[in-house]
C-alpha cells in the first residue's frame, strides 16, 4: 500500500478528542507497542513488529517525508501474539539488532478512508496522526488529493500547520531518549 500521513504535535489533545468524539463518535481506545529492528551498522530501522489487539503485525517500509508529510511503500503480514517470541528469536537469528520501542497510547476514528489516531507517544507528548491508504500504483495526483483532505481534517480539528512535525517518530525518539528503552516489552 501506499501510505499518505500528517502527524502534527497536539498540545490541546482534549479539544481535538472532543472534535473527533463529536463528528465521528467515541474514539475507540489504542495501545500500541512497535518494537523495530535495524541492520547491524545501519542508523535506520528496517522493519517494525507492533503488537496490538491480540496480533503481531510485521512491517516494513521504503519511506519518503518532507514538510508535506510521509508518502510511503509499506510491505507487511500479520501473525498471531503466540509468534511473538519466536519472531524476536527469527529476527535476531538473521543478525536484526534491536533499536528502539515506540509505545502509543490513546484513541482511533476513522473517516471516508482515512485512519485518524490521537496518541501519547513515549515522552514526546500528544500527536495527532491522519493516514490514507493509497493502492501501490495510485497516481501522484491521488497522493496530492488524499494529502490535500488530510491537511482539511487536521485544520478542523483545530490543528495549526505550524504544529505539523516532518521528523519521524524515531529521529524524536533516539534524540530524546537514547534509543532502546528496555528489552521488556509487552503486547
Amino acid at each position: 500500500m501506499r501510505e499518505v500521513e500528517i502527524k502534527a504535535h497536539a498540545s490541546r489533545h482534549d479539544d481535538v478528542k472532543t472534535y473527533f468524539d463529536s463528528c465521528l463518535g467515541d474514539g475507540r481506545e489504542v495501545h500500541k507497542s512497535d518494537h523495530y529492528f535495524r541492520r547491524p551498522g545501519e542508523s535506520i530501522q528496517a522493519l517494525r513488529m507492533r503488537c496490538y489487539n491480540g496480533i503481531v503485525e510485521f512491517t516494513t517500509k521504503k519511506t519518503h517525508s518532507g514538510p508535506q508529510g510521509e508518502d510511503n511503500a509499506e510491505y507487511e503480514f500479520r501473525a498471531m501474539h503466540d509468534q511473538r517470541e519466536a519472531a524476536l528469536s527469527f529476527f535476531h537469528a538473521l543478525g536484526y539488532e534491536d533499536f528502539f520501542i515506540k509505545k502509543k497510547d490513546g484513541w482511533e476514528w476513522f473517516d471516508d478512508g482515512c485512519h485518524i489516531e490521537l496518541l501519547n507517544v513515549n515522552s514526546l507528548g500528544w500527536f495527532l496522526e491522519i493516514e490514507s491508504l493509497l493502492p501501490f500504483d495510485a497516481s501522484d495526483l491521488d497522493a496530492r488529493k488524499a494529502r490535500a483532505k488530510i491537511d482539511d481534517l487536521m485544520s478542523k480539528a483545530g490543528i495549526d500547520r505550524a504544529d505539523y512535525e516532518s521528523r519521524s517518530y524515531r529521529e524524536m525518539i533516539l534524540e530524546s531518549e537514547g534509543g532502546i528503552q528496555s528489552k521488556s516489552h509487552s503486547c
